[in-house]
């Protein structure tokens, strides 16, 4: 008999007596689950008998609560009502009070006052019944007086001061408490039903207007009535054949059934079984086929020992296995050392080959090193050309201003200007832009003098105009004085830079709005653009050097360079460069803030000077005591005879009274506003066609629309230069 044969029976040896075990062991198992189903049933009329159970006691709860309550007592019925609303508020209970008569004194489903249908017999009956039991109690199934509906309710009697006696009915809808119904982990197919004490169906969770009013089978409705709690078998009102689990409430005498189809429970229970069934079945699978293969393992020993001799030739270890033979092992552990030297020389092989792998690689580096280091030089290259193309197109469009025929002496002077300074500027940026990574670095040296940023702009913004680079955007330019310390040449560099930055993103027709103004200690240039504006991954890198965004023209793309220079430029310069926008197609706003110089080293130009005016009497109305004693101290040096006012009535009185020629009049006044003094001021003959100026803090377009729409000539903005009120003053007193 050979090995194979043996397997066999030692394999059946082992099974018949599991497959005989196994059968026992599933019959078994088909009972239980049976069972876990049966049980399953039970927990959820518990269940289900635990929430109407919570749900009545709660509605029980709030009737005792409102028993007790002293608007009841004295027979107030209507604030009663109230506490009844407010009670149930935010659940589906609704509350009736009911006489010794059955008759309904108010119910909160319907307002106070309203007609009820009178009793039925049955309800007179019940109310009776309740008195004469003197406590609480819970009805079956009730179709309500007052909404027709089927209800359920939770009855409380109380007695008030008068001796009256009443029934405070807490109700709620029966279709309610199919809500409650549990549904979590409920098959679809289990029928869930609520019966009153008389086996009226209250509530179901499947197919509920046909069945909710009406009683079960005879034979069910026997079981509930008798209070029988436990496993049923029988037909339901579908005709189908279930397994039903009964359980009674002690509270309210309800009871709740569950009923799943006979097949369902059985289908389950064989179910289960069958998947163990099957787990046996593999399991004797999984035995016979390996007994097989391990018969195989052992017919195959001397093969695969002849095979290891094989396995050498194709420099390959031949595994230790254990192949019950002495002299097959050592045969095989002979093998296995032979194959040891042989992956030894191979290993040392395939080290050298990672050797000459990691010096090509070495030599790789060092030539992506080497094309690094070209791309900077080219980098460097594009950043000089961008450098140098502001100064030379000034430059070119000067010459070509000097080749047009007909060019006056007054431009053409102003064009020499311009190449001569563009010229001893391009000579200063190729020296230094000749090392241009010294301007990235901060090694470069300034000469710093005082200068007016303003006038630095407005002759960039000139050489801009010159050569008609603004003339496909819409340019504004807000331009004060303000004094830096500045080098003339990186400042100059700085604006150019920035102004043509936001040419270069902005599509034309786009709005550009170049600006200096002072504000507290600082002299801020911004540049406002409607152009592409910056991603936000994009803004915390946009003044770093070669990070660029996408402009509208690739042809001005650049390398992304500017705004690097102008922010390493701007910090030697004691400045902070700022870049601001709010996305994609927003815009952008690019702002440089420079520190203020100090005022000794700033040379002001002389004062202008002003005409004085004519005679003319002028009421001053503002509120802040030092700005209206000052305002008319200045005004009377110019020959203006002043009257003065704090508030707007007294302005308007002093108006009617002395008829001046103007009225300066502030927005914010602490008793009217300025426009409501201009208004009444129109609107009396007397001072109809008086001159109005508003001196106001505000100074947006809006601002200035709503002062000229209430009546004002004028519209200044605080702080007013002396000179031009002098002049706006001159215009309005005398016109002409």
């Amino acid at each position: 008999m050979n090995v194979r044969s043996h397997l066999g029976l030692l394999v059946l040896a082992v099974l018949l007596p599991v497959v005989l075990f196994s059968a026992v062991v599933l019959n078994f198992l088909i009972a239980a689950e049976r069972e876990a189903v049966l049980r399953g049933m039970q927990e959820a009329a518990r269940a289900t008998v635990l929430v109407m159970d919570r749900e009545m006691a709660a509605a029980m709860a709030v009737a005792q609560s409102l028993g007790t309550s002293r608007t009841l007592a004295k027979g107030d019925f209507e604030d009663f009502y109230q506490q009844a609303k407010t009670a149930n508020a935010g659940s589906m209970v609704n509350l009736a009070l009911i006489d010794e008569s059955g008759h309904q004194l108010l119910n909160t489903a319907a307002p106070f006052g309203a007609v009820i249908p009178p009793p039925t017999d049955i309800t007179k009956e019940r109310v009776r019944n309740v008195f004469a039991n003197k406590k609480p109690s819970y009805t079956s199934l009730l179709k309500g007086r007052a909404t027709k509906k089927y209800v359920v309710a939770a009855e409380f009697p109380v007695q008030i001061n008068d001796g009256r006696r009443f029934l405070i009915n807490q109700w709620m809808f029966s279709s309610h408490l199919n809500d409650l119904i549990p549904s979590q982990n409920i098959p679809k197919t289990w029928v869930i039903s609520v019966f009153d004490r008389e086996g009226i169906t209250i509530a179901r969770n499947a197919r509920t207007d046909e069945y909710v009013g009406n009683p079960p089978m005879e034979k069910q409705r026997d079981m509930i009535v008798s209070g029988f709690e436990g496993i049923s078998q029988g037909y339901i009102r579908d005709g189908i054949k279930v397994y039903g689990a009964w359980t009674r409430s002690p509270v309210t005498g309800w009871t709740v059934g569950v009923g799943v189809p006979a097949a369902e429970i059985q289908y389950a229970a064989v179910r289960s079984v069958a998947l163990t069934a099957v787990g046996f079945i593999v399991a004797i699978l999984f035995a016979v086929t390996g007994a097989i293969l391990f018969s195989r393992r052992l017919v195959g020993a001397i093969e695969k020992a002849s095979r290891s001799a094989g396995l050498l030739g194709q420099r390959q270890v031949p595994p230790i296995e254990d192949l019950r033979v002495a002299e097959m092992n050592q045969l095989q552990m002979a093998l296995h050392k032979a194959g040891n030297l042989l992956l030894q020389s191979e290993t040392a092989r395939v080290r050298h080959l990672e050797e000459a792998e990691q010096a090509r690689a070495v030599a790789e580096k060092a030539q992506a090193v080497a094309e690094e280091q070209n791309k900077a030089k080219d980098d460097f290259l594009a950043m000089l050309g961008h450098e140098l193309r502001n100064p030379l197109a000034a430059i070119s469009s000067g010459v070509t201003l000097l080749n047009m025929p007909n060019v006056d002496a007054e431009r053409s002077m102003k064009a020499k200007g311009i190449i001569a300074r563009q010229t001893n500027h391009l000579s200063h940026l190729v020296d230094e832009l000749l090392d241009a990574h010294r301007i990235l670095s901060g090694k470069i040296t300034l000469t710093k003098t005082a200068i007016d940023l303003q006038a630095a702009v407005q002759s960039c913004l000139s050489a801009f105009e010159a050569r008609g680079a603004t003339s496909a955007h819409h340019m504004r330019v807000e331009l004060s004085p303000a004094i830096i310390e500045a080098d003339a040449t990186r400042l100059e560099q700085m604006i150019s830079n920035l102004i043509e930055n936001a040419l270069k993103y902005t599509q034309e027709g786009g709005s550009i709005k170049v600006s200096v103004k002072a504000q507290e200690g600082l002299a801020i240039f911004a540049v406002e653009d409607t152009g592409v504006g910056i991603p936000p991954e994009l803004l915390s890198r946009a003044v770093e050097v070669f990070v660029q965004g996408k402009v509208i023209n690739r042809s001005k793309g650049g390398l992304g360079i500017g705004l690097a220079v102008v922010n390493s430029l701007a910090k030697q310069h004691g400045a902070t460069l700022v870049a601001e926008s709010p996305g994609i197609n927003q815009g952008s706003v690019f702002s440089i803030r420079f520190p203020l110089a100090e005022q000794s080293s700033v040379h002001p130009d002389a004062p202008k000077s002003v005409q004085r005016s004519k005679a003319g009497k002028i009421i001053v109305i503002e509120d802040n005591r030092d700005v209206r004693e000052m305002m008319c101290a200045m005004l009377g040096e110019y020959g203006f005879e002043i009257i003065s006012a704090e508030n707007g009535q007294s302005g308007i009185e002093n108006a009617y009274a002395n008829l001046p020629d103007v009225a300066l009049v502030d927005i914010d006044l602490p008793d009217m506003s300025g426009y409501e003094v201009a208004s009444q001021l129109r609107k009396d003959l007397r001072t109809a066609k008086m001159r109005l100026v508003a001196i106001t803090g505000y100074g947006q377009p809006s601002d200035r629309e709503k002062a000229l729409t209430s009546g004002f000539d004028l519209h200044l903005k605080k702080p007013v230069v002396i000179e031009d009120l002098i002049a706006a003053l001159n215009t309005t007193v005398n016109p002409g």
